[in-house]
């Protein structure tokens, strides 16, 4: 008699992702629209990809004032008074542009990621079938991306998914788009 679950598949089980989903949401997504519990959890995601953008403004402000005093404190004691008086202007000019490219890069972040997270809170219900088929890439540092293939429409997931979705069958699979960012919200079996 062979045991049910060994502790190897058990570990598998809980690395795979979670496809969790009622019948109401499938129905929901069926007709088009994201169920509560699903606009929720994208509100959620949308939140938290604004705070983690302004949380990352700080380490960059941080990381930079620490460059600029580094960079200060050598120029000062490399420095006599006659260099100051014409490389100091020259100085304070790259100090003063490499301060607003920071910011400017900064705001470009806070503009991409709110961008991101206002797709993500208002997306749409878009579906895909298809016969599932599976294809990995893996890259020179280990990492192992896996694609799960629905007809011609791919996704990428860091885990295998071929015991939710097996080689040959035809699902029909609900998901949504807000920008390279795509999350399967449900899906049904057709064959």
């Amino acid at each position: 008699m062979t045991p049910s679950n060994t502790s190897d598949e058990q570990d598998d089980e809980q690395d795979m992702p979670r496809f969790e989903f009622s019948d109401e949401e499938l129905n929901s997504n069926r007709n088009g629209f994201l169920s509560a519990r699903q606009r929720e959890m994208t509100a959620a995601l949308a939140q938290g990809i604004r705070s983690s953008s302004r949380s990352g403004v700080w380490v960059i402000l941080g990381f930079m004032l620490l460059g600029l005093c580094i960079i200060g404190a050598l120029a000062l004691q490399s420095f006599d008074a006659r260099r100051m008086a014409t490389l100091g202007p020259q100085y304070i000019l790259g100090l003063c542009v490499t301060v607003v490219a920071v910011f400017g890069m900064i705001a470009l972040s806070l503009f991409l990621s709110n961008r991101q997270a206002d797709k993500l809170a208002v997306a749409q219900v878009l579906a895909v079938e298809g016969v599932v088929r599976h294809d990995s890439d893996s890259s020179s540092s280990g990492f192992t991306s896996h694609y799960v293939y629905f007809g011609q429409k791919r996704f990428a997931y860091g885990d295998d998914l071929s015991n939710i979705f097996p080689e040959g069958a035809r699902f029909r699979v609900y998901y949504c788009k807000a920008g390279r960012m795509e999350m399967i919200l449900s899906f049904e079996r057709l064959s």
